[in-house]
Protein backbone atom coordinates (compact mmCIF):
# COMPACT_ATOMS: atom_id res chain seq x y z
CA UNK A 1 0.00 0.00 0.00
CA UNK A 2 2.78 2.48 0.52
CA UNK A 3 4.27 1.59 -2.38
CA UNK A 4 1.10 2.28 -4.16
CA UNK A 5 0.88 5.66 -2.41
CA UNK A 6 4.44 6.77 -3.56
CA UNK A 7 3.75 6.11 -7.17
CA UNK A 8 1.17 7.97 -7.72
CA UNK A 9 2.71 10.94 -5.14
CA UNK A 10 5.26 10.91 -7.40
CA UNK A 11 3.30 11.03 -10.14
CA UNK A 12 1.66 14.38 -8.86
CA UNK A 13 4.86 15.81 -8.99
CA UNK A 14 5.44 14.97 -12.40
CA UNK A 15 2.45 16.45 -13.30
CA UNK A 16 3.07 19.45 -12.01
CA UNK A 17 6.48 19.77 -14.30
CA UNK A 18 4.22 18.45 -17.52
CA UNK A 19 2.21 22.04 -17.28
CA UNK A 20 5.62 23.94 -18.36
CA UNK A 21 6.48 21.30 -21.37
CA UNK A 22 5.66 21.18 -24.29
CA UNK A 23 1.93 19.90 -25.00
CA UNK A 24 1.31 18.43 -28.31
CA UNK A 25 -1.73 16.91 -30.14
CA UNK A 26 -3.23 15.39 -33.39
CA UNK A 27 -6.62 15.81 -34.83
CA UNK A 28 -8.15 15.21 -37.94
CA UNK A 29 -11.43 15.88 -39.28
CA UNK A 30 -13.14 14.74 -42.47
CA UNK A 31 -16.61 16.02 -43.67
CA UNK A 32 -18.81 16.44 -46.63
CA UNK A 33 -20.64 19.18 -47.60
CA UNK A 34 -23.62 19.17 -50.24
CA UNK A 35 -25.39 22.32 -51.68
CA UNK A 36 -28.66 22.38 -54.32
CA UNK A 37 -28.91 24.97 -56.55
CA UNK A 38 -32.72 25.48 -57.71
CA UNK A 39 -32.87 24.51 -61.51
CA UNK A 40 -29.32 23.74 -61.69
CA UNK A 41 -28.40 20.67 -59.57
CA UNK A 42 -26.25 19.63 -56.59
CA UNK A 43 -22.86 19.61 -55.89
CA UNK A 44 -21.04 17.39 -53.35
CA UNK A 45 -17.95 18.95 -51.51
CA UNK A 46 -15.42 16.86 -49.85
CA UNK A 47 -12.97 18.29 -47.26
CA UNK A 48 -10.25 16.65 -45.03
CA UNK A 49 -8.39 18.13 -42.42
CA UNK A 50 -5.43 17.20 -40.30
CA UNK A 51 -4.51 19.33 -37.64
CA UNK A 52 -0.67 18.87 -35.63
CA UNK A 53 -0.65 21.40 -32.75
CA UNK A 54 1.52 22.30 -30.06
CA UNK A 55 2.04 24.31 -27.10
CA UNK A 56 4.22 25.58 -24.31
CA UNK A 57 3.67 27.83 -21.14
CA UNK A 58 6.39 29.41 -19.54
CA UNK A 59 7.02 30.24 -16.21
CA UNK A 60 6.45 33.76 -16.74
CA UNK A 61 2.73 33.06 -17.90
CA UNK A 62 3.36 33.35 -21.62
CA UNK A 63 1.93 30.76 -24.09
CA UNK A 64 3.38 29.92 -27.41
CA UNK A 65 1.22 27.85 -29.79
CA UNK A 66 1.98 26.44 -33.04
CA UNK A 67 -0.83 24.80 -35.43
CA UNK A 68 -0.79 23.54 -38.84
CA UNK A 69 -3.70 23.20 -40.36
CA UNK A 70 -3.58 20.89 -43.32
CA UNK A 71 -6.48 21.52 -45.58
CA UNK A 72 -7.22 19.43 -48.60
CA UNK A 73 -10.34 20.75 -50.58
CA UNK A 74 -11.81 19.30 -53.92
CA UNK A 75 -11.98 22.70 -55.52
CA UNK A 76 -8.06 24.51 -54.64
CA UNK A 77 -6.28 20.89 -53.67
CA UNK A 78 -3.70 21.39 -50.90
CA UNK A 79 -3.18 24.71 -49.13
CA UNK A 80 -2.12 24.16 -45.75
CA UNK A 81 -2.09 27.01 -42.95
CA UNK A 82 0.74 27.46 -40.64
CA UNK A 83 -0.27 29.91 -37.37
CA UNK A 84 2.57 30.76 -34.71
CA UNK A 85 0.62 33.06 -31.43
CA UNK A 86 2.44 34.26 -28.57
CA UNK A 87 0.24 35.63 -25.57
CA UNK A 88 2.04 36.84 -22.97
CA UNK A 89 0.20 38.33 -19.13
CA UNK A 90 1.29 41.72 -18.36
CA UNK A 91 -0.69 42.34 -15.49
CA UNK A 92 -2.89 39.80 -14.27
CA UNK A 93 -1.60 36.13 -14.47
CA UNK A 94 2.10 37.91 -15.00
CA UNK A 95 5.52 36.63 -12.78
CA UNK A 96 7.27 33.00 -12.11
CA UNK A 97 6.00 33.99 -8.55
CA UNK A 98 2.82 33.21 -9.71
CA UNK A 99 2.68 30.81 -12.46
CA UNK A 100 4.88 28.57 -10.30
CA UNK A 101 2.98 27.94 -7.45
CA UNK A 102 1.56 25.20 -8.09
CA UNK A 103 4.79 23.66 -8.91
CA UNK A 104 6.49 24.43 -6.09
CA UNK A 105 3.29 23.19 -3.80
CA UNK A 106 4.09 19.60 -5.81
CA UNK A 107 7.63 20.01 -4.76
CA UNK A 108 6.89 20.64 -1.25
CA UNK A 109 4.41 18.15 -0.96
CA UNK A 110 6.86 15.63 -2.36
CA UNK A 111 8.99 16.37 0.02
CA UNK A 112 6.48 15.75 2.96
CA UNK A 113 5.73 13.03 1.85
CA UNK A 114 9.54 11.55 1.69
CA UNK A 115 9.20 13.30 5.22
CA UNK A 116 6.60 11.18 6.67
CA UNK A 117 7.88 8.08 4.66
CA UNK A 118 10.64 8.38 7.17
CA UNK A 119 8.36 9.29 10.28
CA UNK A 120 6.16 5.71 9.45
CA UNK A 121 9.85 4.06 9.93
CA UNK A 122 10.89 5.92 12.45
CA UNK A 123 7.52 4.87 14.31
CA UNK A 124 7.58 1.38 13.28
CA UNK A 125 11.30 0.90 14.77
CA UNK A 126 9.70 3.05 17.69
CA UNK A 127 7.15 0.49 18.50
CA UNK A 128 9.40 -2.31 18.26
CA UNK A 129 12.01 -1.05 20.57
CA UNK A 130 9.19 -0.40 23.12
CA UNK A 131 7.68 -3.38 22.45
CA UNK A 132 10.86 -5.72 23.59
CA UNK A 133 11.41 -3.28 26.41
CA UNK A 134 8.04 -3.88 27.53
CA UNK A 135 8.61 -7.80 27.32
CA UNK A 136 12.02 -7.81 29.15
CA UNK A 137 10.37 -5.42 31.99
CA UNK A 138 7.24 -8.00 31.82
CA UNK A 139 9.68 -11.32 31.72
CA UNK A 140 11.86 -9.81 34.85
CA UNK A 141 8.46 -9.11 36.40
CA UNK A 142 7.50 -12.57 36.52
CA UNK A 143 10.49 -13.87 37.14
CA UNK A 144 10.89 -11.72 40.57
CA UNK A 145 7.04 -12.56 41.41
CA UNK A 146 7.37 -16.32 41.23
CA UNK A 147 10.72 -15.61 43.36
CA UNK A 148 9.03 -13.63 45.69
CA UNK A 149 5.93 -16.56 45.94
CA UNK A 150 8.87 -19.65 46.26
CA UNK A 151 10.45 -17.24 49.33
CA UNK A 152 6.36 -17.16 50.89
CA UNK A 153 6.44 -20.70 50.22
CA UNK A 154 9.52 -21.37 52.08
CA UNK A 155 8.61 -18.88 55.11
CA UNK A 156 5.41 -20.72 55.45
CA UNK A 157 7.08 -24.54 55.61
CA UNK A 158 9.40 -22.94 58.21
CA UNK A 159 6.12 -21.58 60.13
CA UNK A 160 4.38 -24.87 60.35
CA UNK A 161 7.44 -26.73 61.54
CA UNK A 162 7.42 -24.21 64.33
CA UNK A 163 3.49 -24.54 65.36
CA UNK A 164 4.22 -28.22 65.63
CA UNK A 165 7.41 -27.99 67.67
CA UNK A 166 5.45 -25.24 69.55
CA UNK A 167 7.70 -22.50 68.70
CA UNK A 168 4.89 -20.61 67.18
CA UNK A 169 0.51 -20.60 68.02
CA UNK A 170 -1.21 -22.45 65.67
CA UNK A 171 -2.65 -19.23 64.19
CA UNK A 172 0.67 -17.92 63.23
CA UNK A 173 0.88 -18.89 59.57
CA UNK A 174 -2.34 -17.33 58.38
CA UNK A 175 -1.09 -14.41 57.09
CA UNK A 176 1.58 -16.22 55.45
CA UNK A 177 -1.02 -18.57 53.97
CA UNK A 178 -2.80 -15.28 52.60
CA UNK A 179 0.51 -13.75 51.49
CA UNK A 180 0.77 -17.00 48.98
CA UNK A 181 -2.50 -16.64 47.28
CA UNK A 182 -2.04 -13.16 46.98
CA UNK A 183 1.25 -13.56 45.18
CA UNK A 184 -0.16 -16.92 43.33
CA UNK A 185 -2.53 -14.27 41.96
CA UNK A 186 0.28 -12.38 41.12
CA UNK A 187 2.36 -14.76 39.57
CA UNK A 188 -0.70 -15.20 37.25
CA UNK A 189 -1.21 -11.89 36.32
CA UNK A 190 2.69 -11.50 35.17
CA UNK A 191 2.06 -14.59 33.43
CA UNK A 192 -0.40 -13.05 31.31
CA UNK A 193 0.96 -9.67 30.95
CA UNK A 194 4.38 -11.57 29.94
CA UNK A 195 2.53 -13.44 27.39
CA UNK A 196 0.33 -10.21 26.01
CA UNK A 197 3.99 -8.31 25.63
CA UNK A 198 4.93 -11.18 23.72
CA UNK A 199 2.23 -11.16 21.41
CA UNK A 200 2.49 -7.25 21.10
CA UNK A 201 6.06 -7.56 20.25
CA UNK A 202 5.61 -10.53 17.42
CA UNK A 203 2.57 -8.33 16.02
CA UNK A 204 4.46 -5.16 15.39
CA UNK A 205 7.52 -6.89 13.77
CA UNK A 206 4.75 -9.39 12.11
CA UNK A 207 5.78 -12.76 13.10
CA UNK A 208 3.60 -15.58 13.58
CA UNK A 209 1.75 -15.40 17.27
CA UNK A 210 2.89 -18.83 18.32
CA UNK A 211 6.33 -18.27 18.12
CA UNK A 212 8.26 -18.87 21.53
CA UNK A 213 10.13 -15.61 22.04
CA UNK A 214 13.25 -15.99 24.95
CA UNK A 215 14.14 -12.57 26.57
CA UNK A 216 17.56 -11.79 28.53
CA UNK A 217 17.21 -11.37 32.18
CA UNK A 218 20.45 -9.51 32.71
CA UNK A 219 20.27 -6.45 30.71
CA UNK A 220 22.45 -3.65 32.27
CA UNK A 221 22.86 0.17 31.43
CA UNK A 222 26.44 1.27 31.36
CA UNK A 223 25.78 4.42 30.54
CA UNK A 224 22.93 6.21 30.74
CA UNK A 225 22.69 9.53 28.32
CA UNK A 226 20.67 12.99 29.29
CA UNK A 227 20.16 14.83 26.12
CA UNK A 228 21.19 18.58 26.35
CA UNK A 229 17.79 20.49 26.08
CA UNK A 230 18.38 22.80 23.56
CA UNK A 231 19.66 20.49 21.15
CA UNK A 232 16.75 18.35 21.57
CA UNK A 233 14.11 21.20 20.87
CA UNK A 234 16.58 22.28 17.88
CA UNK A 235 16.55 18.57 16.96
CA UNK A 236 12.30 18.14 17.24
CA UNK A 237 11.67 21.29 15.52
CA UNK A 238 14.32 20.21 12.40
CA UNK A 239 12.39 16.85 11.89
CA UNK A 240 9.44 16.53 13.26
CA UNK A 241 7.12 15.78 10.57
CA UNK A 242 3.65 17.61 12.09
CA UNK A 243 5.52 20.67 12.34
CA UNK A 244 7.29 20.90 9.46
CA UNK A 245 3.83 19.90 7.92
CA UNK A 246 2.62 23.26 9.12
CA UNK A 247 5.57 25.57 8.07
CA UNK A 248 5.23 23.95 4.36
CA UNK A 249 1.48 24.96 4.72
CA UNK A 250 2.87 28.35 5.88
CA UNK A 251 4.73 28.89 2.43
CA UNK A 252 1.51 26.99 0.73
CA UNK A 253 -0.72 29.83 1.85
CA UNK A 254 1.74 32.73 0.56
CA UNK A 255 1.57 31.71 -2.10
CA UNK A 256 -2.17 31.58 -2.37
CA UNK A 257 -2.63 34.72 -1.23
CA UNK A 258 0.10 36.23 -3.78
CA UNK A 259 -1.18 34.17 -6.72
CA UNK A 260 -5.23 36.39 -4.86
CA UNK A 261 -3.75 39.55 -4.93
CA UNK A 262 -2.84 39.39 -8.36
CA UNK A 263 -5.66 37.72 -9.42
CA UNK A 264 -7.17 41.56 -8.27
CA UNK A 265 -5.10 43.36 -11.10
CA UNK A 266 -6.67 44.39 -14.50
CA UNK A 267 -6.02 41.81 -16.98
CA UNK A 268 -3.57 42.85 -19.80
CA UNK A 269 -2.32 40.52 -22.67
CA UNK A 270 -0.08 40.83 -25.78
CA UNK A 271 -0.72 38.72 -28.50
CA UNK A 272 1.44 38.52 -31.04
CA UNK A 273 0.49 36.49 -34.29
CA UNK A 274 1.94 35.16 -37.85
CA UNK A 275 0.59 33.09 -40.22
CA UNK A 276 1.75 31.80 -43.21
CA UNK A 277 -0.42 30.63 -46.03
CA UNK A 278 -4.06 30.85 -46.86
CA UNK A 279 -7.12 28.86 -46.63
CA UNK A 280 -8.16 29.19 -50.75
CA UNK A 281 -5.64 30.49 -53.39
CA UNK A 282 -6.87 33.84 -55.44
CA UNK A 283 -6.89 32.01 -58.66
CA UNK A 284 -8.54 29.36 -57.31
CA UNK A 285 -5.18 26.75 -57.88
CA UNK A 286 -3.65 25.06 -55.16
CA UNK A 287 -0.28 26.25 -54.51
CA UNK A 288 1.21 22.77 -51.37
CA UNK A 289 3.26 23.00 -48.99
CA UNK A 290 5.16 26.00 -51.27
CA UNK A 291 1.90 27.86 -49.88
CA UNK A 292 3.43 28.29 -46.48
CA UNK A 293 6.94 29.69 -46.97
CA UNK A 294 6.89 31.32 -50.15
CA UNK A 295 6.47 34.82 -48.77
CA UNK A 296 3.51 36.30 -50.80
CA UNK A 297 0.87 34.47 -48.54
CA UNK A 298 2.41 35.79 -44.81
CA UNK A 299 -0.43 37.36 -42.32
CA UNK A 300 1.60 39.25 -39.16
CA UNK A 301 -0.19 40.51 -36.31
CA UNK A 302 0.33 41.88 -32.68
CA UNK A 303 -2.13 43.52 -30.11
CA UNK A 304 -3.05 44.71 -26.64
CA UNK A 305 -6.13 43.08 -24.50
CA UNK A 306 -7.18 44.77 -21.74
CA UNK A 307 -10.05 43.63 -19.27
CA UNK A 308 -11.14 45.85 -16.38
CA UNK A 309 -12.78 44.11 -13.80
CA UNK A 310 -15.71 46.02 -12.31
CA UNK A 311 -17.12 45.49 -9.01
CA UNK A 312 -15.49 41.62 -9.47
CA UNK A 313 -16.55 40.08 -5.50
CA UNK A 314 -15.46 36.63 -6.00
CA UNK A 315 -12.22 37.73 -6.47
CA UNK A 316 -12.07 39.62 -3.92
CA UNK A 317 -13.74 37.59 -1.65
CA UNK A 318 -10.55 34.97 -2.91
CA UNK A 319 -8.05 37.45 -1.43
CA UNK A 320 -9.68 37.79 1.85
CA UNK A 321 -10.01 34.21 2.75
CA UNK A 322 -6.52 33.78 1.42
CA UNK A 323 -5.49 36.29 3.73
CA UNK A 324 -7.73 34.45 6.67
CA UNK A 325 -6.28 31.45 6.28
CA UNK A 326 -2.62 32.55 6.02
CA UNK A 327 -3.01 34.43 9.62
CA UNK A 328 -5.01 31.37 10.67
CA UNK A 329 -1.80 28.72 9.86
CA UNK A 330 0.64 31.21 11.71
CA UNK A 331 -1.25 31.18 14.69
CA UNK A 332 -1.54 27.18 14.50
CA UNK A 333 2.30 27.44 13.88
CA UNK A 334 3.07 29.20 16.55
CA UNK A 335 0.96 27.39 19.38
CA UNK A 336 2.61 24.25 17.46
CA UNK A 337 5.80 25.21 17.92
CA UNK A 338 5.02 25.94 21.81
CA UNK A 339 3.55 22.21 22.02
CA UNK A 340 6.57 20.88 20.38
CA UNK A 341 8.88 22.53 22.60
CA UNK A 342 7.11 21.51 25.83
CA UNK A 343 6.71 18.24 24.90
Amino acid sequence: RRSSDLIIQRYQLRLAHNEFELQYALGGTAQIEKSQYSGVGSVTTPAYFATPEAELKTKTGGQFSLKMDNNIAAVGGYNPLVNLSYRQPLLRGFGSAINKAGLLNAIDTEWLNKLNLQQSVSDQVTQVITAYRSLVLSGNNLENQRRQLQEAKKSYATNEKKIAAGQLEPTGNIQQSYQIESLNLMVAQAENDFKTAAQDLLQTIGLDPDMRLAVPSDVTLDKIVVPNVGEAIAQGLDHNAQYLALKMLIRADERAYAVAKNQQLWQLDATVNVQGGTMTDVRNASSGSNNIYNGHTTTESAGLTLTIPLRDLSRREQMISAKVRLEKDRLNLIAARRSLITT
